[in-house]
């Protein structure tokens, strides 16, 4: 399975994030709170994605399997992806654009995802 897409998480567009946003050039993302409550909905999806995405990866890409399938997990944190974005985005966005966004996730790289190391994100 390959890297979602931003455009397929904001219905259909690759969308740049204004400097209001946050810095977009830091390995980890973090949106700047007040902006992503007036933000349009397709921007707090870009800026959720981005979080998100700068902090997890999905199983499929990212852990390996043994003979029969089975994730080896070992020390890799495993969370769930609406449990993270309801926890951090919940009191922020409304309800129906965070479940798209979780679902657009949940969709195309499932509902377990690791924490992604820090080191790997410059690689």
């Amino acid at each position: 399975m390959a890297m979602i897409a931003t455009d397929e998480l904001t219905d259909g567009q690759l969308i740049d994030l204004p400097a209001a946003a946050g810095d977009v050039t830091q390995p980890r993302f973090e949106p700047v709170d007040d902006w992503l409550r007036q933000a349009s909905p397709v921007e707090q999806k870009t800026a959720m994605w981005r979080w998100f995405a700068t902090r997890y990866e999905e199983m499929e890409t990212s852990t390996p399997h043994d003979e029969e399938g089975e994730y080896l997990v070992g020390e890799n944190k495993l969370v769930q992806v609406a449990e993270v974005m309801a926890k951090r985005f919940g009191p922020l966005v409304p309800e129906a654009v965070l479940q798209q966004l979780v679902s657009g996730i949940t969709s195309r790289g499932g509902s377990t995802w690791s924490v992604m190391p820090l080191d790997k994100l410059g690689s």
